[in-house]
């Protein structure tokens, strides 16, 4: 099967979406298939890497709000070209945005059967991204005329797709109480191909390495971050901040630092490759995430696989991955005392640690992606024979 792969992010980059997309695309041509993956560039290139090719799409044209009329103008010729060059079968669109929108509807036209991947609510990241707005989808959805706007406009893209691949129960949920009903949904749980992991054993000789990987937007909260580890700094431990983004929100992280003079403790890593996240992930002891809404993390698999207990907030999909008091905690969402008590916890109780750890390591397992995809081929093969 050709299968055209559109995510918006694609490694070097990092991101849930860039992640699964190439996982997924491995996996596939392990298994003898073909995915042509489509994603942004600097300027339009094809390149072939893994056994795959990969399309680069411009997405920078001129300064300004007319650059995005321009990117979404000359997208469907695009996506077109590529549906008939490739001899495309399936389209798998690897999150929820307007071009994925403008995607699906060029395939309809082809009559290329069509699948999305539903892990993050768009109206509810697209507004969120400009600052913290609600705590839940429900809110977003009716909390003023912009947001009404966008819940049509992705009501009505996401009628073009056949599946909507949800990556949990929660995300499952989400769709029903959007469209009404959840007769396109398949739920599969996000699955990577896991290797070199396994659970760690310290003393408390061992220094303590706090981790936590993530775009710096609004709604993950790293400020906030800062702020509950600056209750519970010592000599021997540190913070690690993966990942970039937007600049003022960098910014705000930074003046959070200064502001509980933390320069020396908090680590700002930037965006890492994955040889090198993993090489962080191997020296961490835990795994935390403020963040005020997601799906079903991809980056709480990796930690998994690299045997660090994760500290989230409890918010959507992530109950689904942490199991409370086995492999980490769940903490309310804005609990700081709760949160600094437990990252305290994980910080002083060693035993409790290395025994997280192995419970950790263990349930990774079941998100191997090795013995997952047999799910998706089966799924782009139903399709086909519609």
């Amino acid at each position: 099967m050709k299968i055209l792969m559109f995510s918006t992010i694609f490694p070097p980059q990092i991101g849930g979406p860039a992640t699964q997309c190439f996982n997924l695309c491995l996996a596939l041509v392990s298994k003898g298939h073909q995915p042509v993956v489509v994603t942004y560039g600097d300027k339009f290139t094809k390149t072939a890497q893994n056994g795959f090719p990969v399309y680069t799409y411009r997405s920078k044209y001129v300064w300004g709000p007319i650059d995005r009329v321009i990117r979404w103008a000359l997208f469907p010729f695009y996506i077109s070209y590529l549906l008939k060059k490739e001899k495309i079968q399936i389209l798998h669109c690897h999150s929820v945005n307007l071009l994925s929108f403008i995607a699906v509807f060029i395939a309809w036209l082809h009559g290329v059967p069509r699948v999305i991947k539903f892990a993050g609510d768009w109206v509810w990241e697209t507004i969120s991204t400009k600052g913290v707005v609600a705590e839940d989808y429900r809110e977003i959805y009716t909390q003023s005329l912009y947001s009404r706007l966008l819940t049509q406009i992705e009501k009505v893209g996401l009628s073009f797709f056949n599946i909507i691949w949800v990556v949990s129960e929660f995300r499952r949920e989400n769709i029903k109480y959007l469209l009404g009903d959840d007769r396109k949904v398949r739920v599969i749980n996000n699955c990577l191909l896991l290797k070199d992991g396994g659970s760690h054993t310290k003393t408390p000789a061992d220094g303590v390495v706090i981790v936590s990987a993530n775009r710096f937007i609004p709604h993950k909260r790293l400020p906030w971050l800062v702020e509950v580890y600056a209750k519970i700094v010592g000599a021997n431990n540190k913070l690690v901040l993966i990942g970039g983004g937007d600049e003022a929100e960098i910014g705000k992280v930074k003046e959070a630092i200064k502001k509980y003079q933390l320069e020396d403790k908090v680590i700002l890593k930037g965006i890492l490759s994955f040889p090198d996240l993993y090489n962080e992930f191997k020296q961490a002891t835990f795994y935390v995430s403020s963040s005020l809404e997601e799906g079903f993390p991809n980056v709480f698999i990796e930690a998994l696989n690299f045997g660090l207990p994760i500290i989230s907030t409890d918010v959507g999909g992530c109950r689904e991955l942490v199991k409370n008091g086995e492999t980490g905690f769940l903490v309310p969402v804005d609990d700081l005392e709760q949160m600094s008590e437990k990252m305290k916890l994980l910080t002083t109780d060693v035993e409790l640690r290395n025994k997280l750890s192995r419970q950790a390591f263990e349930s990774s397992k079941k998100f191997n992606l090795e013995f997952m995809v047999d799910e998706f081929i089966n799924l782009y093969e139903g399709l086909l024979k519609v």
